[in-house]
């Protein structure tokens, strides 16, 4: 019952953040087709090709991750990357975080624990560095602080605003740090003692439960095991900000082609910040709505878009557009690596319902 909820509710906020643009009159059907009509889809191919390349970046860092289990080629790496993108496209739950590591277990002979927790040091880097960024956005951004998104919610006023958005970045840099700090007291043996210890001493969660967080901590200080040297340390983050930039970069190309939205680098990677942090809200497979939510909202209030409706409708098909050009290749090479390698959504759903323990007590191959 709890999976069908989270599902209900995903897809209840992506239809929601699909239709309020229209419902408040911010986007226009016919101005946002217009918008699509006039890509240059020619430059929106190139930019497809610098998207699907930063992807491919992303082998090298799980190769160095992976390296004290096995040394594996990085072109042998990409396919079992993208079963868990293609899968996360079209399933709920992010299942492909679990049917990734089941497809390189398959291909690789590489133990389901081991692959599943250099995913989380994935996930920990992309996080540091997705955190750096936002946290700098002021030094490489300069917003004008009339610009504001306005609706009505019972004759009530509301506006999202430049405003609004500089008020919370302190609290949330203080917030990152904070993050980042308890992340890291994990690291240290005799706290993460301590954390699973209080974990199994609280009285309130049934054993299931404690042990499914307990695994979840072995995960995350297991992945970690890779980054025993500085050099690797160097290394994996180095890759991490190349990936992240090189996504920024696929979306300024982008915006060549898109008439009335070209964007400057630094705007373009304040796009893909804001449109990350959408797409961590609950919300249908493919993070559809929520994606284009955050996008118009970043490019009206950045000023790339004139802040009307004409403006709102551009940027909204903009990021409509861009979304496509990262969903398309990833679930096409994710589901043709997936159909190699005999993994189903079935599969991939099974082990998503399982747990983090399950993960973690998976048996080599």
């Amino acid at each position: 019952m709890k999976k069908y909820i989270q599902i209900v509710v995903g897809i209840a906020i992506s239809l929601a953040a699909i239709a309020f643009p229209f419902i408040v009159g911010w986007v226009k059907f016919a101005d946002l087709w217009a918008a699509v009509v006039a890509t240059n889809w020619w430059i929106a191919a190139v930019a497809t090709v610098v998207i699907v390349a930063s992807f491919y970046w992303r082998v090298f860092r799980w190769r160095i991750l992976l390296a004290p289990v096995k040394d594996i080629p990085s072109h042998r790496l990409f396919g079992p990357m993208m079963v868990g993108f293609g899968f996360n496209n079209i399933l709920p739950m992010r299942a492909g975080e679990f049917a990734r590591p089941l497809a390189l277990m398959k291909q690789e002979k590489v133990s389901y624990a081991a692959a599943f927790s250099t995913q989380i040091v994935e996930r920990l880097t992309d996080l540091i560095v997705l955190l750096a960024l936002l946290v700098a956005m002021p030094l490489y951004i300069t917003l004008d602080p009339s610009i504001s998104m306005d609706f009505d919610v019972g004759g009530t006023k509301v506006a999202l605003s430049v405003a609004w958005i500089d008020s919370l970045l302190p609290k949330f840099s203080v917030f990152a740090l904070v993050l980042l700090c308890g992340i890291g007291s994990f690291l240290v043996p005799p706290v993460k003692k301590l954390y699973i210890r209080a974990v199994r001493a609280v009285p309130f969660f049934a054993p299931a439960m404690q042990e499914k967080i307990v695994a979840v901590i072995e995960s995350f200080t297991k992945g970690f095991d890779s980054l025993k040297s500085p050099r690797a340390v160097a290394m994996v983050s180095l890759h991490s900000v190349i990936v992240w930039l090189a996504l920024a970069f696929g979306f300024q190309v982008f915006s060549w082609g898109f008439p009335g939205a070209s964007m400057t680098f630094q705007q373009a990677v304040a796009f893909l910040l804001v449109t990350s942090i959408a797409v961590s809200l609950p919300s249908s497979p493919g993070f559809w709505g929520v994606y284009e939510f955050g996008g118009m909202f970043a490019l009206v209030l950045m000023g790339v878009v004139t802040n009307d409706a004409a403006g709102m409708s551009a940027a909204f098909a903009f990021t409509l557009v861009v979304h496509f050009l990262q969903w398309a290749p990833t679930t096409v090479f994710g589901l043709m690596a997936a159909a190699k390698l005999s993994i189903s959504a079935g599969d991939a759903e099974a082990l998503a319902e399982q747990s983090p323990k399950a993960a973690a007590e998976a048996p080599s191959p």
